[in-house]
Protein backbone atom coordinates (compact mmCIF):
# COMPACT_ATOMS: atom_id res chain seq x y z
CA UNK A 1 0.00 0.00 0.00
CA UNK A 2 2.85 2.07 0.87
CA UNK A 3 4.26 1.76 -2.92
CA UNK A 4 0.80 2.39 -4.06
CA UNK A 5 0.70 5.69 -2.12
CA UNK A 6 3.86 6.76 -3.68
CA UNK A 7 2.60 6.36 -7.12
CA UNK A 8 -0.50 8.20 -6.55
CA UNK A 9 1.32 10.88 -5.45
CA UNK A 10 4.10 10.62 -7.96
CA UNK A 11 1.24 10.40 -10.54
CA UNK A 12 0.06 13.74 -9.23
CA UNK A 13 2.92 15.68 -9.77
CA UNK A 14 3.39 13.92 -13.52
CA UNK A 15 -0.67 15.80 -14.33
CA UNK A 16 -0.34 18.49 -12.58
CA UNK A 17 2.89 19.47 -14.31
CA UNK A 18 1.77 17.96 -17.52
CA UNK A 19 -1.52 21.00 -17.19
CA UNK A 20 1.08 23.59 -16.55
CA UNK A 21 2.50 22.82 -19.89
CA UNK A 22 -0.57 22.33 -21.53
CA UNK A 23 -1.48 25.62 -20.44
CA UNK A 24 1.68 27.74 -21.11
CA UNK A 25 2.85 26.16 -24.37
CA UNK A 26 0.30 26.57 -26.71
CA UNK A 27 -0.12 30.25 -25.08
CA UNK A 28 3.29 30.98 -26.18
CA UNK A 29 3.39 29.49 -29.70
CA UNK A 30 -0.38 31.12 -30.27
CA UNK A 31 1.57 34.46 -29.14
CA UNK A 32 4.66 34.28 -31.43
CA UNK A 33 2.50 33.90 -34.48
CA UNK A 34 -0.16 36.77 -33.68
CA UNK A 35 -0.47 39.68 -35.80
CA UNK A 36 0.82 42.82 -33.77
CA UNK A 37 -0.07 46.43 -34.82
CA UNK A 38 0.63 49.36 -32.71
CA UNK A 39 -2.47 50.34 -30.45
CA UNK A 40 -1.65 54.15 -31.03
CA UNK A 41 0.66 56.77 -33.34
CA UNK A 42 -0.32 60.19 -34.06
CA UNK A 43 0.20 62.87 -37.39
CA UNK A 44 0.14 66.79 -38.27
CA UNK A 45 -2.78 67.14 -40.93
CA UNK A 46 -1.43 66.64 -44.19
CA UNK A 47 0.94 64.24 -43.31
CA UNK A 48 1.22 60.97 -44.76
CA UNK A 49 2.72 57.93 -42.13
CA UNK A 50 3.24 54.30 -42.55
CA UNK A 51 1.67 51.61 -40.28
CA UNK A 52 2.95 48.39 -40.00
CA UNK A 53 1.49 45.18 -39.18
CA UNK A 54 3.72 42.46 -37.58
CA UNK A 55 3.80 38.33 -38.07
CA UNK A 56 1.93 37.95 -41.12
CA UNK A 57 1.37 34.74 -42.25
CA UNK A 58 1.56 34.65 -46.03
CA UNK A 59 -1.72 33.00 -46.23
CA UNK A 60 -3.35 35.52 -44.19
CA UNK A 61 -5.94 38.12 -46.08
CA UNK A 62 -5.74 41.55 -44.68
CA UNK A 63 -7.77 44.24 -45.27
CA UNK A 64 -7.28 47.75 -43.68
CA UNK A 65 -9.65 50.19 -42.99
CA UNK A 66 -10.19 54.16 -41.47
CA UNK A 67 -13.38 54.90 -39.69
CA UNK A 68 -13.14 58.21 -41.20
CA UNK A 69 -11.86 59.20 -44.02
CA UNK A 70 -12.55 62.94 -43.35
CA UNK A 71 -9.75 62.78 -40.59
CA UNK A 72 -7.22 60.33 -42.34
CA UNK A 73 -7.46 58.39 -45.93
CA UNK A 74 -5.75 54.86 -46.23
CA UNK A 75 -3.96 55.71 -49.79
CA UNK A 76 -2.15 52.48 -50.17
CA UNK A 77 -2.43 49.14 -48.23
CA UNK A 78 -0.63 45.77 -48.12
CA UNK A 79 -0.96 42.46 -45.85
CA UNK A 80 1.96 44.31 -43.58
CA UNK A 81 1.51 47.94 -44.18
CA UNK A 82 -0.91 51.17 -44.82
CA UNK A 83 0.39 54.19 -46.13
CA UNK A 84 -2.02 56.46 -44.31
CA UNK A 85 -2.87 60.31 -45.13
CA UNK A 86 -3.83 62.57 -42.58
CA UNK A 87 -6.15 65.21 -43.79
CA UNK A 88 -7.55 67.00 -40.93
CA UNK A 89 -7.41 67.56 -37.39
CA UNK A 90 -9.34 65.16 -35.03
CA UNK A 91 -9.40 61.49 -33.75
CA UNK A 92 -10.43 58.46 -35.67
CA UNK A 93 -9.43 54.43 -35.53
CA UNK A 94 -7.56 52.62 -38.26
CA UNK A 95 -8.51 49.02 -38.18
CA UNK A 96 -7.63 45.83 -39.48
CA UNK A 97 -9.45 42.65 -40.65
CA UNK A 98 -6.95 39.68 -39.99
CA UNK A 99 -8.12 36.63 -41.89
CA UNK A 100 -6.10 33.17 -41.58
CA UNK A 101 -8.32 30.02 -42.15
CA UNK A 102 -11.15 29.98 -39.50
CA UNK A 103 -9.21 32.09 -37.54
CA UNK A 104 -10.34 35.85 -37.60
CA UNK A 105 -9.42 38.60 -35.93
CA UNK A 106 -9.50 42.59 -35.82
CA UNK A 107 -7.01 45.10 -34.56
CA UNK A 108 -6.83 48.57 -34.15
CA UNK A 109 -4.81 51.60 -33.96
CA UNK A 110 -5.89 55.21 -32.46
CA UNK A 111 -4.84 57.94 -34.19
CA UNK A 112 -4.39 61.28 -33.74
CA UNK A 113 -4.44 64.25 -36.63
CA UNK A 114 -3.35 67.79 -35.00
CA UNK A 115 -2.86 71.03 -36.98
CA UNK A 116 0.28 72.11 -37.42
CA UNK A 117 1.05 74.85 -35.36
CA UNK A 118 2.18 78.10 -37.39
CA UNK A 119 4.13 80.57 -35.31
CA UNK A 120 3.41 84.13 -36.55
CA UNK A 121 6.73 85.76 -37.83
CA UNK A 122 7.18 88.64 -35.36
CA UNK A 123 7.26 92.13 -36.51
CA UNK A 124 10.79 94.42 -34.77
CA UNK A 125 10.05 98.16 -34.25
CA UNK A 126 12.37 100.67 -34.34
CA UNK A 127 14.07 101.85 -30.89
CA UNK A 128 12.93 104.76 -29.60
CA UNK A 129 15.18 107.91 -29.93
CA UNK A 130 17.72 108.80 -26.94
CA UNK A 131 15.98 112.67 -26.93
CA UNK A 132 12.55 111.29 -27.09
CA UNK A 133 12.10 108.54 -24.80
CA UNK A 134 9.32 105.78 -25.61
CA UNK A 135 6.18 106.24 -23.32
CA UNK A 136 5.66 103.97 -20.00
CA UNK A 137 2.70 102.74 -20.84
CA UNK A 138 4.03 101.60 -24.27
CA UNK A 139 5.16 98.03 -24.13
CA UNK A 140 8.16 96.59 -25.13
CA UNK A 141 7.97 94.76 -28.61
CA UNK A 142 10.81 92.12 -29.53
CA UNK A 143 11.02 90.27 -32.53
CA UNK A 144 9.60 86.95 -32.68
CA UNK A 145 11.82 83.94 -33.54
CA UNK A 146 10.69 82.14 -36.68
CA UNK A 147 10.29 78.52 -35.85
CA UNK A 148 11.04 76.46 -38.62
CA UNK A 149 10.05 73.01 -38.65
CA UNK A 150 11.85 70.08 -40.00
CA UNK A 151 10.00 68.89 -43.34
CA UNK A 152 8.05 65.65 -43.31
CA UNK A 153 10.12 62.85 -44.03
CA UNK A 154 9.02 59.12 -45.37
CA UNK A 155 11.22 56.10 -46.55
CA UNK A 156 10.88 55.51 -50.37
CA UNK A 157 12.86 52.34 -52.12
CA UNK A 158 15.47 53.85 -54.30
CA UNK A 159 16.50 50.58 -55.64
CA UNK A 160 15.07 46.60 -56.09
CA UNK A 161 15.50 44.54 -57.60
CA UNK A 162 12.76 41.19 -59.33
CA UNK A 163 13.46 38.39 -56.55
CA UNK A 164 13.55 34.70 -58.06
CA UNK A 165 14.52 31.56 -57.55
CA UNK A 166 17.89 30.33 -58.68
CA UNK A 167 16.85 26.87 -59.96
CA UNK A 168 17.61 28.01 -63.56
CA UNK A 169 20.89 29.05 -62.76
CA UNK A 170 23.21 27.49 -60.69
CA UNK A 171 26.59 28.51 -62.28
CA UNK A 172 25.39 31.57 -60.84
CA UNK A 173 25.80 31.36 -57.62
CA UNK A 174 28.79 31.51 -55.03
CA UNK A 175 29.18 27.94 -53.35
CA UNK A 176 29.06 27.40 -50.33
CA UNK A 177 27.78 30.80 -48.55
CA UNK A 178 29.23 29.36 -45.07
CA UNK A 179 32.08 31.16 -43.41
CA UNK A 180 32.23 33.55 -46.63
CA UNK A 181 32.06 37.16 -47.27
CA UNK A 182 29.39 38.64 -49.91
CA UNK A 183 30.37 41.65 -51.21
CA UNK A 184 27.36 42.91 -53.53
CA UNK A 185 27.03 46.43 -55.53
CA UNK A 186 24.19 48.27 -56.08
CA UNK A 187 23.65 51.60 -57.43
CA UNK A 188 21.13 53.61 -55.91
CA UNK A 189 19.40 56.35 -57.45
CA UNK A 190 18.28 58.70 -55.17
CA UNK A 191 20.21 60.51 -52.29
CA UNK A 192 19.01 60.21 -48.32
CA UNK A 193 21.12 60.27 -45.24
CA UNK A 194 19.50 57.10 -43.71
CA UNK A 195 19.14 53.78 -45.31
CA UNK A 196 17.64 50.44 -44.99
CA UNK A 197 17.72 47.09 -47.17
CA UNK A 198 14.78 44.32 -47.22
CA UNK A 199 15.94 40.98 -47.70
CA UNK A 200 14.12 37.89 -48.96
CA UNK A 201 14.84 34.35 -48.48
CA UNK A 202 11.31 33.43 -49.96
CA UNK A 203 12.47 30.81 -52.26
CA UNK A 204 14.36 29.38 -49.68
CA UNK A 205 13.67 25.63 -47.57
CA UNK A 206 15.79 26.54 -44.57
CA UNK A 207 17.07 29.81 -42.90
CA UNK A 208 19.66 31.80 -43.68
CA UNK A 209 22.06 33.18 -40.77
CA UNK A 210 23.86 36.50 -41.29
CA UNK A 211 26.95 37.46 -38.91
CA UNK A 212 27.27 40.42 -40.11
CA UNK A 213 25.67 43.12 -42.42
CA UNK A 214 27.74 46.18 -43.50
CA UNK A 215 27.32 48.62 -45.70
CA UNK A 216 29.84 51.37 -47.47
CA UNK A 217 29.91 53.53 -50.87
CA UNK A 218 31.98 51.52 -53.41
CA UNK A 219 35.37 52.45 -54.23
CA UNK A 220 36.33 54.82 -57.51
CA UNK A 221 36.38 51.85 -59.57
CA UNK A 222 32.93 50.73 -60.79
CA UNK A 223 34.52 46.67 -61.48
CA UNK A 224 36.62 46.39 -58.19
CA UNK A 225 35.82 45.58 -54.70
CA UNK A 226 37.28 48.42 -52.87
CA UNK A 227 35.07 50.15 -50.62
CA UNK A 228 35.35 54.11 -49.25
CA UNK A 229 36.27 52.26 -45.16
CA UNK A 230 35.31 56.15 -43.79
CA UNK A 231 31.44 55.21 -44.67
CA UNK A 232 31.88 51.36 -43.90
CA UNK A 233 28.21 51.40 -41.62
CA UNK A 234 27.11 47.92 -39.43
CA UNK A 235 22.83 47.58 -40.43
CA UNK A 236 21.18 45.91 -38.08
CA UNK A 237 18.16 43.63 -37.67
CA UNK A 238 15.90 44.15 -34.16
CA UNK A 239 19.09 46.23 -32.57
CA UNK A 240 21.08 42.64 -33.60
CA UNK A 241 24.37 42.73 -35.89
CA UNK A 242 23.45 38.78 -36.46
CA UNK A 243 20.22 37.91 -37.67
CA UNK A 244 18.29 35.16 -39.75
CA UNK A 245 16.19 35.58 -42.81
CA UNK A 246 13.64 32.76 -42.29
CA UNK A 247 12.70 30.21 -45.23
CA UNK A 248 10.01 31.37 -47.23
CA UNK A 249 10.33 35.02 -45.52
CA UNK A 250 11.19 38.20 -46.27
CA UNK A 251 12.46 40.79 -43.65
CA UNK A 252 13.51 44.30 -43.04
CA UNK A 253 17.03 46.10 -41.84
CA UNK A 254 16.70 49.04 -39.21
CA UNK A 255 17.09 52.18 -40.62
CA UNK A 256 20.84 53.75 -40.23
CA UNK A 257 22.51 56.95 -40.93
CA UNK A 258 23.96 56.81 -43.92
CA UNK A 259 24.48 59.44 -46.51
CA UNK A 260 24.60 58.47 -49.76
CA UNK A 261 23.63 60.43 -53.00
CA UNK A 262 22.02 59.52 -56.20
CA UNK A 263 23.67 57.46 -58.74
CA UNK A 264 26.34 56.35 -56.13
CA UNK A 265 27.37 52.58 -55.96
CA UNK A 266 26.93 51.00 -52.55
CA UNK A 267 28.48 47.95 -51.47
CA UNK A 268 26.43 45.68 -49.32
CA UNK A 269 28.81 43.20 -47.27
CA UNK A 270 27.39 39.92 -45.37
CA UNK A 271 29.40 37.70 -43.57
CA UNK A 272 27.30 34.30 -43.63
CA UNK A 273 26.81 31.54 -41.21
CA UNK A 274 24.56 29.10 -41.77
CA UNK A 275 22.66 29.24 -45.48
CA UNK A 276 21.09 26.63 -48.19
CA UNK A 277 23.59 24.91 -50.15
CA UNK A 278 22.31 24.39 -53.56
CA UNK A 279 21.38 27.20 -55.73
CA UNK A 280 17.48 25.57 -56.06
CA UNK A 281 17.02 26.88 -52.75
CA UNK A 282 18.34 30.37 -53.02
CA UNK A 283 16.76 33.37 -53.53
CA UNK A 284 18.39 36.22 -55.61
CA UNK A 285 18.66 37.46 -58.96
CA UNK A 286 20.42 36.22 -62.12
CA UNK A 287 20.94 39.61 -64.31
CA UNK A 288 22.43 41.99 -61.85
CA UNK A 289 24.97 43.05 -64.76
CA UNK A 290 27.37 43.77 -61.44
CA UNK A 291 29.96 41.76 -60.25
CA UNK A 292 29.80 40.46 -56.94
CA UNK A 293 32.94 38.99 -54.84
CA UNK A 294 33.02 36.08 -52.57
CA UNK A 295 36.24 35.43 -49.98
CA UNK A 296 36.68 33.03 -47.44
CA UNK A 297 35.68 34.04 -43.64
CA UNK A 298 34.83 37.30 -42.13
CA UNK A 299 35.70 40.64 -44.65
CA UNK A 300 32.84 42.84 -44.22
CA UNK A 301 35.01 45.84 -43.53
CA UNK A 302 37.84 45.41 -45.68
CA UNK A 303 38.56 47.97 -48.12
CA UNK A 304 39.35 45.32 -50.78
CA UNK A 305 38.95 41.39 -50.98
CA UNK A 306 41.59 39.46 -51.24
CA UNK A 307 41.73 37.32 -54.54
CA UNK A 308 37.66 37.63 -54.77
CA UNK A 309 35.67 35.03 -57.00
CA UNK A 310 33.03 36.54 -58.82
CA UNK A 311 29.84 36.08 -60.22
CA UNK A 312 26.68 38.88 -62.03
CA UNK A 313 23.51 37.82 -59.37
CA UNK A 314 22.56 39.76 -56.72
CA UNK A 315 21.56 37.21 -53.56
CA UNK A 316 18.75 37.74 -50.94
CA UNK A 317 18.53 41.45 -52.09
CA UNK A 318 14.79 42.62 -52.50
CA UNK A 319 15.47 46.77 -52.32
CA UNK A 320 16.96 49.44 -50.44
CA UNK A 321 15.13 52.60 -49.34
CA UNK A 322 16.08 56.03 -48.36
CA UNK A 323 14.38 58.57 -45.90
CA UNK A 324 13.37 61.07 -48.54
CA UNK A 325 11.19 64.18 -48.02
CA UNK A 326 7.23 63.67 -48.68
CA UNK A 327 6.64 63.76 -52.08
CA UNK A 328 8.74 62.20 -53.20
CA UNK A 329 8.16 58.56 -55.10
CA UNK A 330 8.99 55.43 -56.81
CA UNK A 331 9.06 54.84 -59.88
CA UNK A 332 8.72 50.27 -60.87
CA UNK A 333 9.93 49.37 -64.20
CA UNK A 334 8.29 46.20 -65.12
CA UNK A 335 8.97 43.72 -67.96
CA UNK A 336 11.45 41.02 -68.97
CA UNK A 337 14.76 40.78 -70.89
CA UNK A 338 14.49 44.18 -72.44
CA UNK A 339 14.16 46.22 -68.61
CA UNK A 340 16.11 44.00 -67.35
CA UNK A 341 18.81 44.88 -69.60
CA UNK A 342 20.31 41.75 -71.34
CA UNK A 343 23.35 42.43 -73.34
CA UNK A 344 24.57 45.61 -71.61
CA UNK A 345 27.03 42.66 -70.27
CA UNK A 346 28.05 40.82 -72.92
CA UNK A 347 31.12 39.91 -74.28
CA UNK A 348 30.74 39.18 -77.95
CA UNK A 349 29.14 42.36 -78.40
CA UNK A 350 32.25 43.42 -76.38
CA UNK A 351 30.49 44.86 -73.50
CA UNK A 352 31.17 44.64 -69.59
CA UNK A 353 28.95 43.93 -66.39
CA UNK A 354 29.17 47.19 -64.26
CA UNK A 355 28.20 49.75 -67.12
CA UNK A 356 24.44 50.45 -65.86
CA UNK A 357 23.29 51.12 -69.58
CA UNK A 358 19.87 49.81 -69.14
CA UNK A 359 17.05 51.99 -70.59
CA UNK A 360 16.29 52.31 -66.23
CA UNK A 361 20.36 53.45 -66.12
CA UNK A 362 19.95 55.88 -68.46
CA UNK A 363 16.06 56.96 -67.62
CA UNK A 364 17.09 57.58 -63.54
CA UNK A 365 19.81 59.63 -64.84
CA UNK A 366 17.48 61.52 -66.81
CA UNK A 367 15.26 62.44 -63.56
CA UNK A 368 18.66 63.17 -61.72
CA UNK A 369 19.11 66.02 -64.05
CA UNK A 370 16.10 67.50 -63.96
CA UNK A 371 15.28 69.70 -60.73
CA UNK A 372 11.96 68.81 -60.76
CA UNK A 373 12.36 64.98 -60.82
CA UNK A 374 15.11 65.24 -58.42
CA UNK A 375 12.93 62.77 -55.87
CA UNK A 376 12.01 60.42 -58.01
CA UNK A 377 13.65 57.06 -57.49
CA UNK A 378 14.01 54.13 -60.43
CA UNK A 379 13.19 50.05 -59.37
CA UNK A 380 14.22 48.26 -61.99
CA UNK A 381 11.83 44.90 -61.89
CA UNK A 382 12.98 43.23 -65.20
CA UNK A 383 13.44 39.03 -65.42
CA UNK A 384 15.02 37.78 -68.26
CA UNK A 385 13.16 35.32 -70.12
CA UNK A 386 9.91 35.82 -67.79
CA UNK A 387 6.19 36.25 -69.57
CA UNK A 388 3.00 36.69 -68.44
CA UNK A 389 1.29 33.68 -68.75
CA UNK A 390 4.50 31.09 -68.26
CA UNK A 391 6.27 30.15 -65.17
CA UNK A 392 9.45 29.87 -66.30
CA UNK A 393 12.29 30.44 -65.48
CA UNK A 394 10.38 31.97 -61.99
CA UNK A 395 7.53 32.87 -61.18
CA UNK A 396 4.76 34.23 -63.98
CA UNK A 397 4.77 37.99 -64.42
CA UNK A 398 0.69 38.01 -63.53
CA UNK A 399 1.75 35.92 -60.02
CA UNK A 400 4.64 38.11 -59.08
CA UNK A 401 3.44 41.69 -60.47
CA UNK A 402 1.44 42.71 -57.21
CA UNK A 403 4.61 41.72 -54.94
CA UNK A 404 7.04 43.87 -57.64
CA UNK A 405 4.98 46.69 -57.54
CA UNK A 406 3.43 47.32 -53.72
CA UNK A 407 6.23 45.48 -51.69
CA UNK A 408 8.53 48.34 -52.40
CA UNK A 409 8.17 52.24 -50.36
CA UNK A 410 6.81 55.39 -51.73
CA UNK A 411 5.71 53.68 -54.83
CA UNK A 412 3.61 56.40 -57.38
CA UNK A 413 4.71 55.18 -60.69
CA UNK A 414 4.66 52.38 -62.89
CA UNK A 415 5.88 51.81 -65.96
CA UNK A 416 4.64 48.33 -67.64
CA UNK A 417 6.98 46.84 -70.86
CA UNK A 418 5.92 43.08 -70.84
CA UNK A 419 4.67 40.60 -72.94
CA UNK A 420 6.81 40.08 -75.72
CA UNK A 421 7.78 36.19 -74.44
CA UNK A 422 4.36 35.01 -74.73
CA UNK A 423 4.60 35.75 -78.34
CA UNK A 424 6.86 33.41 -79.55
CA UNK A 425 6.23 32.06 -82.95
CA UNK A 426 2.36 31.93 -82.30
CA UNK A 427 0.28 30.22 -84.77
CA UNK A 428 -2.97 32.40 -84.31
CA UNK A 429 -4.10 35.19 -82.23
CA UNK A 430 -6.44 33.24 -79.12
CA UNK A 431 -3.26 34.33 -77.11
CA UNK A 432 -4.73 38.11 -76.87
CA UNK A 433 -8.22 36.86 -75.18
CA UNK A 434 -5.18 35.33 -72.48
CA UNK A 435 -2.87 38.06 -71.84
CA UNK A 436 -5.72 41.08 -72.29
CA UNK A 437 -7.57 40.18 -68.56
CA UNK A 438 -3.80 40.13 -67.28
CA UNK A 439 -3.07 43.83 -68.05
CA UNK A 440 -6.30 44.69 -66.76
CA UNK A 441 -5.94 43.37 -63.71
CA UNK A 442 -2.33 45.38 -63.55
CA UNK A 443 -3.99 48.58 -64.68
CA UNK A 444 -6.45 48.04 -61.84
CA UNK A 445 -4.11 46.91 -58.63
CA UNK A 446 -2.41 50.25 -59.67
CA UNK A 447 -5.14 52.71 -59.20
CA UNK A 448 -6.20 50.35 -56.58
CA UNK A 449 -3.36 51.77 -54.67
CA UNK A 450 -2.90 55.17 -55.83
CA UNK A 451 -0.19 54.17 -58.28
CA UNK A 452 -0.63 56.07 -61.96
CA UNK A 453 0.34 53.46 -64.42
CA UNK A 454 2.00 53.87 -68.21
CA UNK A 455 1.83 51.62 -70.80
CA UNK A 456 4.99 50.88 -73.02
CA UNK A 457 3.37 49.27 -76.01
CA UNK A 458 5.58 46.12 -76.88
CA UNK A 459 8.61 46.67 -78.84
CA UNK A 460 9.04 44.94 -82.68
CA UNK A 461 11.13 41.94 -83.16
CA UNK A 462 10.22 41.29 -87.13
CA UNK A 463 14.01 40.16 -87.59
CA UNK A 464 13.91 37.66 -84.53
CA UNK A 465 12.84 33.87 -83.94
CA UNK A 466 9.86 34.95 -82.26
CA UNK A 467 8.45 36.35 -85.54
CA UNK A 468 5.15 34.98 -87.06
CA UNK A 469 2.84 36.87 -88.40
CA UNK A 470 0.14 35.62 -85.93
CA UNK A 471 2.88 37.02 -83.37
CA UNK A 472 2.54 40.36 -84.70
CA UNK A 473 -0.95 40.73 -84.80
CA UNK A 474 -1.01 39.90 -81.21
CA UNK A 475 1.28 42.26 -80.80
CA UNK A 476 -0.81 45.01 -82.87
CA UNK A 477 -3.50 44.47 -80.67
CA UNK A 478 -1.95 44.70 -77.41
CA UNK A 479 -0.43 47.95 -78.62
CA UNK A 480 -3.67 48.76 -79.84
CA UNK A 481 -5.43 48.68 -76.44
CA UNK A 482 -2.78 50.23 -74.90
CA UNK A 483 -3.08 53.45 -76.44
CA UNK A 484 -6.43 53.59 -76.40
CA UNK A 485 -8.71 55.29 -73.19
CA UNK A 486 -10.16 51.25 -72.54
CA UNK A 487 -6.85 50.63 -71.26
CA UNK A 488 -7.20 53.11 -68.51
CA UNK A 489 -3.67 53.55 -68.88
CA UNK A 490 -2.30 57.17 -67.05
CA UNK A 491 -0.43 57.94 -70.20
CA UNK A 492 1.70 56.31 -73.13
CA UNK A 493 5.48 55.99 -73.23
CA UNK A 494 6.41 54.62 -76.67
CA UNK A 495 9.88 52.70 -76.91
CA UNK A 496 8.07 50.94 -79.84
CA UNK A 497 7.88 53.58 -82.12
CA UNK A 498 11.42 55.36 -80.44
CA UNK A 499 13.24 52.32 -81.67
CA UNK A 500 11.15 50.69 -84.65
CA UNK A 501 12.26 50.69 -88.28
CA UNK A 502 10.31 54.05 -89.70
CA UNK A 503 10.27 52.14 -92.71
CA UNK A 504 9.12 48.74 -91.60
CA UNK A 505 7.99 49.55 -88.24
CA UNK A 506 7.56 45.29 -87.06
CA UNK A 507 11.40 45.65 -86.89
CA UNK A 508 13.94 46.90 -84.80
CA UNK A 509 16.50 48.87 -85.82
CA UNK A 510 19.22 47.26 -87.44
CA UNK A 511 21.68 49.73 -85.60
CA UNK A 512 20.11 49.19 -81.79
CA UNK A 513 19.49 45.69 -81.94
CA UNK A 514 22.11 43.98 -85.10
CA UNK A 515 21.56 40.80 -85.68
CA UNK A 516 19.09 39.32 -82.03
CA UNK A 517 16.19 41.38 -83.56
CA UNK A 518 14.38 41.61 -79.95
CA UNK A 519 16.62 43.09 -77.87
CA UNK A 520 17.59 46.77 -78.51
CA UNK A 521 21.13 46.68 -77.54
CA UNK A 522 22.29 49.99 -78.67
CA UNK A 523 19.29 51.58 -78.15
CA UNK A 524 18.55 51.91 -74.68
CA UNK A 525 19.61 54.75 -74.37
CA UNK A 526 17.50 56.03 -76.98
CA UNK A 527 14.54 54.40 -75.32
CA UNK A 528 14.93 56.43 -72.14
CA UNK A 529 14.93 59.53 -73.95
CA UNK A 530 11.90 59.02 -75.38
CA UNK A 531 10.04 59.50 -71.52
CA UNK A 532 8.10 62.38 -71.33
CA UNK A 533 9.87 63.31 -67.55
CA UNK A 534 6.51 65.84 -66.74
CA UNK A 535 4.77 62.49 -66.33
CA UNK A 536 6.70 62.47 -63.30
CA UNK A 537 6.70 65.90 -61.98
Amino acid sequence: MEHIGKFKKLWVYVLSFAMILACMAPGSITAAKQPKLNKSASAYAGDTLTLKLKNVSKKAKVKWKSKSKKIAKITKQTKKSAKIKAVKAGKTKITVKYVLGKSKKTLSCKLTVRDKEIVPEGTATTAPSPTAPAATDTPNVTETPVVTEEPPMEWVSTWGTAEENFTASADRMPQPLNDTTVRQIIKVTTSGKEFKLRLSNQYGKSDVTIHSLHIAKQGPDADKSTIDTSTDTVVTVGGEEEFIIPAGQVIETDGVKFDVNALENVAVSAYFGDAPGTAAEMTGHRGARATTYQVSGNSVSEETLASPTTTLAWYFLADASVMSPAGSKAVVCFGDSITDGYGTDADYLQRKPDSYTRWGDYFAKRLQANEKTKNISVINEGIGSNGMLGSYPTDAGKDRFARDLLEHDGVGYCIILFGVNDLNKLQDTSKYNQLLPEYQKMVELCHENGIKVYGAPILPFGTSDYYSEASEQVRTMINDWMRSEESGMDGIIDFDKAVADPDNPTNVLEKYTHSDGLHPYDGYDVMADAIDLTLFE
